[in-house]
């Protein structure tokens, strides 16, 4: 979806949920972009010390999962990044999660078209009063089946 029919169109689907230890959700890539984090209190731009954007990975998956008619199964996975020491369970941040999922499927690009599974694995240490402790993650990514046309081999004989 280009910028403008984003902007046009918007949304294209909820939050993945990880609300438990053991919450996943898999899907079809449809896109993948970069975003600024936004503050949870007023939805202002989220900046480093020094100016620069925080920056997070949105990853929009189609997937089977539906919560009623209207659900097209469109879900959303934002993926910040963190280094969290382990409380419970084991994992990573989700963006960490998800390029090692890409390390161990041998490629340098998340694409379209490719499959992202990622699961709630355990939670790190508390690093702020009255927040949550951060989430832990595990993903797995299979890149899109590339398809050679017929004509294309023979150019090889």
């Amino acid at each position: 979806m280009s910028d403008v029919e984003s902007f046009l169109f918007g949304g294209g689907g909820k939050a993945a949920k990880f609300e438990a230890v053991g919450d996943a959700v898999e899907g079809t890539i449809t896109d993948v972009r970069l975003t600024q984090q936004t503050s949870m209190e007023d939805n202002s731009p989220l900046t480093w010390a020094d100016g620069s954007p925080r920056m997070q990975l949105v990853v929009t998956l189609q997937t089977e999962l539906s919560e009623g008619e209207n659900d097209d199964g469109v879900r959303k996975v934002f993926a910040k990044g963190g280094n969290y020491e382990v409380a419970s369970g084991v994992g990573k941040s989700l963006k960490d999660a998800i390029a090692d999922a890409m390390k161990k499927a041998e490629v340098k690009e998340i694409k379209e078209g490719g499959t992202l599974k990622v699961a709630y694995t355990g939670e790190g240490k508390k690093t702020n009063r009255g927040y949550s402790a951060p989430k832990l993650y595990r993903a797995s990514y299979k890149p899109p089946v590339q398809t050679v046309a017929a004509s294309d081999l023979l150019d090889d004989f």
